[in-house]
């Protein structure tokens, strides 16, 4: 399914509340269908937020503590508490959101994900968001791991100094996708060199 852009889901909305609208004042007053129809226009303008919702860009899921677990993360730029707090898994998935309608490519996002640690958030990876068009013209949401790890020179090797419950952890990709010219993949599958871990919150930048 096609997300349209913000402009064409508007003017949709307008098109329809006002034909109704004008249907409605026309069939119950007296008054001139010119004025039904200013009336109209003026009550079209006054579209509830949820037309204009942020577009789903990725969903993320895996199956926890044999449930799987599912979440659909929206285009908002405040820190977000994902429904299953706490529930641990070998391996997350990150797949894409909804396909967008438009003339021009999106803004690229990045996606930061953490995880609960004591009363703090642990900064897990961040993954960078690009749109790439499909065979259709449509964009769809391709994704890019952003780990950045610390590390150190010990012992002669390389040691990170990222901590998750005090065991130094680093991201691994196991996806079976290959990632296109720019380094971006279809979708990403990764997890803990330490084992499991929860994705407990996440911001959309």
């Amino acid at each position: 399914m096609l997300t349209p852009s913000m402009d064409s889901l508007f003017w949709n909305y307008y098109a329809l509340v006002m034909t109704r609208r004008i249907g409605k004042a026309a069939s119950h007053s007296r008054a001139p269908v010119w004025i039904a129809l200013m009336l109209a226009i003026a009550s079209a303008f006054t579209a509830p937020a949820t037309v204009l919702a942020a577009p789903v860009i990725m969903v993320l899921q895996s199956r926890a503590q044999d449930e799987n677990v599912q979440a659909k993360i929206e285009a908002i730029p405040d820190i977000v508490t994902s429904p299953f707090v706490g529930k641990l898994s070998p391996k997350w998935v990150v797949l894409p959101g909804q396909a967008i309608a438009s003339a021009q490519r999106p803004a690229d996002r990045v996606v930061h994900l953490f995880r609960k640690v004591g009363l703090q958030q642990s900064h897990i990876c961040s993954i960078n968001l690009r749109y790439y068009p499909d065979k259709e013209g449509a964009w769809i949401p391709h994704f890019q791991m952003d780990e950045q790890p610390a590390v150190v020179r010990r012992n002669g090797r390389w040691v990170p100094i990222k901590q998750l419950q005090g065991i130094s952890s680093l991201i691994v990709l196991t996806s079976s996708t290959l990632p296109n010219a720019e380094g971006f993949y279809p979708s990403l599958e990764f997890g803990l060199t330490v084992g499991m871990t929860s994705i407990d919150a996440w911001i959309v930048r």
